[in-house]
């Protein structure tokens, strides 16, 4: 029940992504009094919306309305159709960093602006690696399967990053992690994952 809800209000947030870009972003909320300046003339401009669950904020740039058969799509995705291809705007700060989670699709960065980037990656076999995202890497593809997590690593408290993904994103195939169990996996990483979850593992 606990992922569906959070599928659905994933699914709720990227499909107005068209008609949502015509209301303001919000401005007088607790979350935005705490927002970097120049992080929150981003998401106005580009009239962004948080991210549900993961963190971060978020303009859709593309979502494509062809889309591709279940059953022409590896079995991961499930035999559920998926868009050919979206693309998003985003933005994290240290408090709305984007959590742990993992996609079935592969998802390219691109940075833009703001202090780079630290990217956490835990990978299937119990390796872990961190990615930095920045003015001379300005682009890296995190392979589908992994865990991934990311928040700024500099002075100004914000970056500002695009990702897109082909077959495009649907909320079925993200998965968030969990403290606790990806501790216990990748004890290496323990401090790092501790930074890059809000909460610990779901009460049985």
């Amino acid at each position: 029940m606990r992922r569906f809800i959070i599928a659905s209000l994933i699914c709720s947030i990227v499909a107005s992504g068209v008609s949502a870009s015509a209301q303001p972003a919000p401005q007088n909320s607790d979350a935005a009094a705490q927002i970097p300046a120049a992080a929150q003339a981003l998401i106005n401009r580009y009239k962004m919306h948080p991210v549900p669950v993961e963190g971060g904020w978020f303009s859709q740039l593309q979502r494509t309305t062809e889309t591709i058969a279940g059953s022409a799509l590896p079995a991961r995705y499930d035999g559920v159709t998926h868009p050919l291809s979206t693309a998003i705007l985003f933005v994290e700060t240290r408090r709305d960093f984007s959590a742990l989670h993992s996609l079935k699709t592969a998802e390219i960065w691109h940075f833009y602006a703001g202090d780079p980037v630290h990217l956490l990656l835990l990978h299937p076999n119990g390796q872990g690696e961190s990615i930095t995202l920045d003015k001379d890497h300005p682009a890296y593809v995190v392979p589908e399967g992994v865990w991934q997590g990311s928040a700024p690593a500099g002075p100004s408290g914000w970056s500002y990053v695009g990702t897109t993904m082909a077959p495009g994103f649907i909320p079925e195939d993200f998965q968030l992690g969990e403290r606790n169990a990806l501790s216990e996996r990748y004890p290496a990483f323990r401090k790092q994952i501790s930074a890059l979850t809000r909460v610990k593992d779901k009460v049985q």
